[in-house]
């Protein structure tokens, strides 16, 4: 059986992702405890049950918020690097089924489930990879999220706002 959302198996799952995280090189991609809650929380209160995730690095984040999805729900969880994914990916087994890692540029993949029909069909997007990226990414976002779904965009200040212009 699978640990409850929420219950000691499950948080032990999330601390020990960051955990590994912790450890590697690169650790500082790592989105912050208090990120990763805020994620959780938006994609718990909203309801979600589809959720994109652009840059998953080791899936600490991923982990979080599938961890609050319907037992129905899924993460489509896009990253070019899978030895990064593969730290947390074991960590991920009660979770597993609502995870669907692809290993490929995000662009892609979203261009896939553009053409796959699900336009306006996902409730949550989480933006978190290479900023020279993030105005594709947030256009094809925009296609993808529902009326009503939310977009979040890491690392996003006056200063980098020439990536989303219209």
């Amino acid at each position: 059986a699978r640990p409850r959302q929420g219950s000691a198996g499950a948080r032990s799952s999330a601390a020990g992702t960051r955990g590994l995280t912790a450890d590697q090189p690169w650790s500082n991609m790592m989105v912050s405890c208090d990120q990763a809650q805020l994620m959780a929380n938006l994609v718990k209160l909203i309801k979600a049950k589809k959720v994109i995730e652009i840059g998953v690095f080791t899936g600490y984040n991923t982990l979080n918020m599938a961890l609050v999805l319907p037992d129905n729900g899924r993460v489509i969880a896009c990253d070019i690097n899978e030895d990064y994914a593969k730290i947390g990916k074991p960590l991920w087994q009660e979770v597993n089924h609502k995870i669907d890692l692809r290993i490929k540029p995000a662009v892609q993949t979203l261009d896939e489930l553009l053409a796959a029909g699900e336009g306006e069909t996902f409730d949550f997007a989480f933006i978190d990879a290479d900023k020279e990226s993030y105005n594709e990414y947030y256009e094809k976002c925009l296609r993808l999220i529902k009326k009503g779904g939310i977009i979040a965009i890491d690392n996003v200040s006056t200063a980098h706002l020439h990536y989303l212009k219209h």
